[in-house]
Parts: structure tokens; C-alpha cells; sequence
């Protein structure tokens, strides 16, 4: 059967899609709106589902926005659960579609419409993948599986392939519902869209926390007893036991609808769009996961699957399709996770990313206080800035820390957008009480620190440099400027003791003629004795950025 009124059809019942929806219904009470999803969900919290598993969310319920009902009755908007769209027919203008409860095929004519798909987890081909108890998460339906199986009691051991974001919401918790948990991740770190030494916070926090990490090393099979729910992990290293398998290796974009009626994909294999979400296709749109953006530091195509991004994107769909004008110029791929008791956030490139996208940088990392050190509560945050040599613009940051990550980040995805060097970082008026921030918050000071590096003020290693130093067997003096009492409390091994306060009269003791770097605890004493050094005539010095904080690589006492 054909509906001849021509509308607005949305593919996909999620984020992006019921944004879109209610958008277009708001810019339009009058045109006809129908939603097609394969979902039995629609409008739901994704992103919640690790807490309800952990149980901290308790009721499946609460991640649901909103039903298809109050679509209905509130906004006029049919929407049609179990219902998967086979085909989309863009010379006829119209989607054929397949209720999946009865199997009876249906065709809706569209005067616009809107892709939503989103993406789909990549389940690897491997031996033993289609045991029971291997789980993904994606929907409500993946999530309500993996809680009930977990409250029947029966998994002692769990195992996560993939060190992603969502991989490391489900280590947390499920290591709150008493489960012993082992991430075995492919790369040689964990939390791959930050830079190495950042991650390696994070997996020590994880390895203090209980959580077996395992990197550099990758998934070979899966093995069941009698067959048929899973009880070993094989990897090319070792053999895992495990009770249940979450699978969180990532996502690849739902494009193969839009492709079979021959909308073009881009370079990041997801639909390509324009600013204002439209697709080759004329009356075409896509958004969410299913669609390409643009890196607003690179200028590039980019992908970046986030629920907040699909928002935006459905959004501004939504405008264009009923009549209006509205633009979404791309992303800058902002995140934020909590992994137990330490807060991740990220804005803009890497020091990998802007490397591999061929800026000359320089980056640097500040330990500093959340609020007023002097005030209660006050916790360590460490702060990771990269910018471009030759304009000074602010490329990108990673923050780690159990202090306040969140609006930080948010500063400086405000100033990445609009292109700020690490100057105007360093003179913004940001607020300042002792609760809520140092009188110059951290984002300032370690944008003070970047200035200096970038002015030639100051020279700056980062630890893993050190490390890698180290470990190459270079020939360099590692000066701890610390207390007596801190250097005895745990050093860097290898390195030499002069405390601060006695630097300038015991210069003669270092050997010139060697390249020294200076440390302390988190950064401002090991800069303090490189001018000491700087000003007694040593030319090759060096200071360790972020100092004790930021070195992941062991202390000895």
C-alpha cells in the first residue's frame, strides 16, 4: 500500500532523528511528520545505559526521553516502531519500508527526508563470536541483557575487548557490581583519541581501581563450554577466563540504505553534508552518526559520533527541511568521561592528531588545583595544551584529574571554535571565587606556561619524553629540586638530588657539559631551578613539564 500525502519522513528514532522531529513540528504545526525506526526504543538516553547496568541508574525507564505516544498527542508526529526501512527510491521521492511485527511491506511518499540511521558496533569475525553471553551495547534491548544477566549473579569474571569510552564506563561499572573485569585493548594504550601519556593516567587510576589492563595485544578466538556460552578469552598473548564478553571495539557508520539509492559517501565513510546537512540528493538530509562533519581546527572531513553532535545536527536538518535557513559548521570532537574517581575530557587535536595533520606544535602539561588550594576539597587536575608554533592558535587539550574536567574543557572548546591563540586563553575573564577556581584558573596558568614555551622563555620535555630518553640510555642528568623529605619519599630512578633552596649554591656540583632537566612535584619548582641553572650559565637545561604528576612510569624509594 502507498500513502499519497506527501511529508516529512525521518529514518531513525534515536538522538538525531526525534530531535529532527520535534524541531520540524515546531518550525511547522502543519506539515505531516512520520518517524520509521527498526528500534522497539525511541528518544532514548544511550549514553546512560553503563549506570543502569551498574545499577546506579535503577529503572530502564528513566532512559527514556520520551514514547511514541506523547509524540502524537503532543506534537501530531507518527512514529512507527518496527519498522525498518529496506529502500529509498529518490526519483519517486519514496521510502519503502517493512513492519518487522507482521512482515507487511508499506511505501511512504516524502516531500523531505531525513537520515538518521546512525551506526552500528563492529563485531569482529572471529572464532567463538556467536557463543552466548558475548555482548555490544547499543540499544535499550543490549542493555536490559547485560543487567539482567549480571543480577542473576553468575559472572565473576568480565572481560572488555576495546579501551574505548564506553568500554571504560562498563569496567567501572561493572566492577561496582562486584565483578572482576579485564580491558584487553588492540593499540598500545587505552583511550585512543588521547595522547599516549595522558591515557597512561587513566590506566593507572584503572590498575588502582582493581581493573587488569591489557594493551598492545589483541583478541584470537573465543572459547564455550559444550559450544555454546562463552567462557575463555584467547588472545595473542594469553587466555582470559570470562563469564561474560562486552564488545566495544567501536562503531562504523549505518550508511548502506543511503548508499543502495546512491547518496554519495564521504571521505570518513559516512554520508557527506553539507553545512546545512544536505545531501547530493536534492530534499535529502542526513544527521547523527550516519553523517560527516567537518574538524573545525583542521577544516577537514570528520567523524565524530556523539549524541550531542546528533542533537545539533537533527536540528539544523529540521530548519532546512521546513522552509528555513540554518547552518552546522562542524566539530571539534569534545568529550567527557568519568572513570571512577578521575574525569577525562578532551577538545580539539592531540599532540598525535595535530602532528599527523602537519602542524609545528608545541605542547605542554600543568598539574594545578580545581578551586583554591587553600580550600577544602580542592583536587589535582592535569591539563594537556598543544598549540601551533607559527600563529600561537590553540589547537587542542586533554585534561585528566579527580577535580572539576568538565567546564574547563568547555572553556577551551569555546576558545578552539573561535580560533583563539594561547595568549587570549591566557587573558580570559573567567570567574574566580576560592570554590570554584584559583584566582588564575588552571586553564589560564597552563596557558601562561604554553606562552612561555612558544615565546622561547622557557624549554620544556614532557615525561614521556624523558622516559623515552631514558630508555634510548641517553646520557642526561634528571635533577630532582624537591625536599629532602619528598625525594625520600619516592624519585624518579637514575636522577640526582639538589633541593631548591640550595640549587644556586651547589651549582658546581652538576656536570655542565651534560644535558640536565629538572623536576619536582608538579611542574613550578622544576621551572624555577631551570632559570637558576639558566642564569649560572648552563645553556643545555631543560624542565620537566608537569613533573611528578604526570610521570605514569614508576618512582623508587
Amino acid at each position: 500500500m502507498v500513502y499519497e500525502s506527501k511529508h516529512l519522513v525521518i529514518i531513525g528514532g534515536v538522538a538525531a532523528g526525534m530531535k529532527a522531529a520535534a524541531k520540524a513540528r515546531r518550525e511547522s504545526p502543519t506539515m505531516k511528520i512520520t518517524v520509521v525506526t527498526d528500534e522497539e526504543y525511541i528518544s532514548y538516553a544511550g549514553c546512560g545505559m553503563p549506570y543502569f547496568i551498574g545499577d546506579i541508574i535503577k529503572d530502564s525507564k528513566k532512559l527514556l526521553v520520551r514514547e511514541p505516544p506523547y509524540f502524537k498527542s503532543m506534537h501530531n508526529i507518527d512514529v512507527l516502531t518496527r519498522h525498518q526501512a529496506t529502500a529509498i527510491d529518490t526519483k519517486s521521492k519514496q521510502v519503502k519500508v517493512k513492519n518487522l511485527e507482521n512482515g507487511q511491506d508499506l511505501a511512504f511518499n516524502y516531500d523531505k527526508l531525513i537520515i538518521a540511521t546512525g551506526a552500528q558496533p563492529i563485531i569482529p569475525p572471529l572464532p567463538g563470536i556467536s557463543l552466548g553471553n558475548i555482548f555490544t551495547l547499543r540499544t535499550i534491548n543490549d542493555a536490559v541483557k547485560i543487567k539482567s544477566f549480571v543480577d542473576s549473579g553468575k559472572v565473576t569474571n568480565a572481560v572488555i575487548v576495546g579501551g574505548g569510552l564506553i568500554g571504560l564506563e562498563m569496567a567501572e561499572n561493572l566492577v561496582l557490581r562486584g565483578i572482576k573485569v579485564t580491558v584487553v585493548e588492540l593499540l598500545d594504550q587505552i583511550l585512543p583519541p588521547l595522547d599516549k601519556d595522558m591515557a597512561q593516567i587513566v590506566q593507572n587510576h584503572l590498575s588502582e581501581k582493581g581493573v587488569e589492563v591489557v594493551t598492545s595485544d589483541g583478541v584470537k578466538s573465543f572459547e564455550g563450554e559444550g559450544g555454546s556460552y562463552v567462557t575463555k578469552v584467547i588472545t595473542g598473548k594469553r587466555q582470559l577466563p570470562a563469564d561474560m564478553v562486552i564488545l566495544s571495539i567501536g562503531i562504523k557508520p549505518n550508511t548502506k540504505l543511503a548508499q543502495d539509492a546512491g547518496i554519495e559517501i564521504g571521505a570518513t565513510r559516512a554520508i557527506k553534508v553539507n553545512d546545512r546537512m544536505e545531501t547530493n540528493i536534492p530534499d535529502i538530509y542526513a544527521v547523527g552518526d550516519c553523517a560527516e562533519s567537518i574538524h573545525l581546527v583542521t577544516g577537514k572531513p570528520a567523524w565524530i559520533a556523539l549524541g550531542s553532535t546528533a542533537a545539533k545536527m537533527g536540528r539544523v536538518a529540521a530548519i532546512n527541511a521546513t522552509g528555513g535557513i540554518d547552518t552546522f559548521k562542524g566539530v571539534l570532537g569534545t568529550l567527557i568521561v568519568k572513570v571512577f574517581d578521575m574525569n577525562i575530557g578532551k577538545a580539539g587535536l592531540s599532540e598525535r592528531e595535530a602532528i599527523k595533520e602537519g602542524f609545528k606544535i608545541e605542547s605542554t602539561i600543568v598539574p594545578a588545583s580545581d578551586v583554591a588550594h587553600y580550600y577544602p576539597g580542592a583536587k589535582d587536575i592535569i591539563i594537556k595544551l598543544i598549540a601551533d608554533v607559527p600563529t600561537r592558535k590553540l589547537l587542542g587539550a586533554e585534561i585528566v584529574g579527580t577535580g572539576v574536567v568538565d567546564k574547563r574543557i568547555d572553556i577551551i572548546a569555546t576558545a578552539l571554535t573561535f580560533g583563539a591563540t594561547v595568549d587570549q586563553v591566557s587573558k580570559l575573564d573567567l570567574a574566580y571565587a576560592p570554590p570554584y577556581a584559583m584566582s588564575m584558573d588552571a586553564v589560564i596558568v597552563a596557558a601562561n606556561v604554553l606562552g612561555n614555551k612558544l615565546s622561547g622563555k622557557t624549554v620544556g620535555v614532557l615525561p614521556q619524553r624523558v622516559a623515552e630518553k631514558r630508555d634510548r640510555g641517553e646520557d642526561f642528568i634528571l635533577l630532582d629540586v624537591r625536599t629532602e623529605m619528598e625525594y625520600q619519599s619516592g624519585h624518579i630512578k637514575g636522577s640526582q638530588h639538589i633541593p631548591l633552596d640550595k640549587l644556586a649554591s651547589r651549582v658546581h656540583e652538576l656536570n655542565k657539559s651534560k644535558e640536565i632537566i629538572t623536576y619536582c612535584r608538579a611542574g613550578l619548582r622544576a621551572a624555577q631551578a631551570y632559570r637558576i641553572l639558566k642564569n649560572a650559565g648552563i645553556s643545555n637545561v631543560k624542565y620537566m613539564d608537569g613533573s611528578i604528576l604526570a610521570w605514569t612510569y614508576g618512582l623508587e624509594k
